[in-house]
């Protein structure tokens, strides 16, 4: 009789959803950069001024896919949101949006954790119109 091929498949599921808790715990981030916990942004919402970058990084043992969207849901769109439709980030990947230039407030989320979405809010640079300050 061949052995069963659950038996082996079952235990290696389970250690990995397990093994990425394990180990040393990742880099807290820097003041100013967004950071990623399991299934959280660090904050809820952002504020940055017109012509700014947001820099994120994933200080967690997970994976994250990040993009526009709200809910896990990601949305291709036509808004000027810097960001690319997909960003894989595993753990220590940080990565760091173009310029967001144009006001507004705009969302987003990780494909991998519904739960997880933070409100980018960019606020209007008055000095110079142009999108720069």
């Amino acid at each position: 009789m061949p052995f069963p091929r659950i038996l082996l498949a079952a235990p290696l599921l389970v250690a990995g959803i397990l093994l990425p808790g394990a180990g040393a715990e990742p880099a807290t981030p820097a003041v100013g950069v967004l950071g990623m916990a399991h299934e959280v942004f660090d904050n809820e919402a952002v504020t940055i001024r017109q012509g700014d970058t947001l820099t994120m990084v994933n200080n967690s043992r997970w994976v994250h896919i990040i993009g526009s969207g709200q809910g896990g849901h990601l949305e291709p769109t036509s808004n000027p949101i810097p960001v690319g439709y997909r960003v894989l980030m595993e753990t220590d990947d940080s990565y760091t949006t173009g310029k967001w230039n144009t006001p507004g407030t705009y969302y987003l989320t990780c494909s991998v954790h519904p739960l997880m979405t933070v409100k980018v809010t960019v606020s209007e640079c008055g000095c110079c119109g142009d999108g720069s300050c």
